[in-house]
């Protein structure tokens, strides 16, 4: 009886070390594979901040709009770089606020008689 529950905690240990060896692999083929790839690089008359910053903002438009347009697309390609990409950042963080707006909630408790007081600051 004991021999079969080594053997259990045995094969339990093999097969999640052979899981993570296998995880491993398989994340170091892909980032060896996309190490591969190659992007054209873009001109002078490629899309820069001013066209992310305007990309950026009609994204979640043009994301709905996708759905039914094989040839519309988010994000332009080939773009300039990082420029484009910054620009695209800040067009897209305004849909969210950009984590300006917080709201605080007080809550008073009397001692003496136990009552709630709630206050929102905005």
């Amino acid at each position: 009886m004991w021999r079969m529950l080594g053997w259990g905690i045995l094969r339990e240990t093999v097969m999640k070390t052979r899981h993570i060896v296998l995880s491993a692999a398989s994340a170091t083929l892909l980032i060896l594979l996309s190490a591969c790839a190659t992007r054209p690089m873009g001109t002078h008359s490629d899309p820069s901040f001013l066209r992310g910053l305007i990309d950026g903002l009609l994204a979640p438009i043009t994301f709905v709009l996708s759905w039914f347009s094989s040839t519309l697309r988010m994000y332009a390609f080939p773009n300039i770089g990082r420029l484009y990409d910054f620009g695209f950042l800040i067009g897209l963080s305004v849909w969210g606020g950009g984590g300006s707006h917080v709201v605080t909630r007080y809550i008073y408790v009397d001692r003496r008689s136990g009552r709630r007081f709630e206050e929102v600051d905005d």
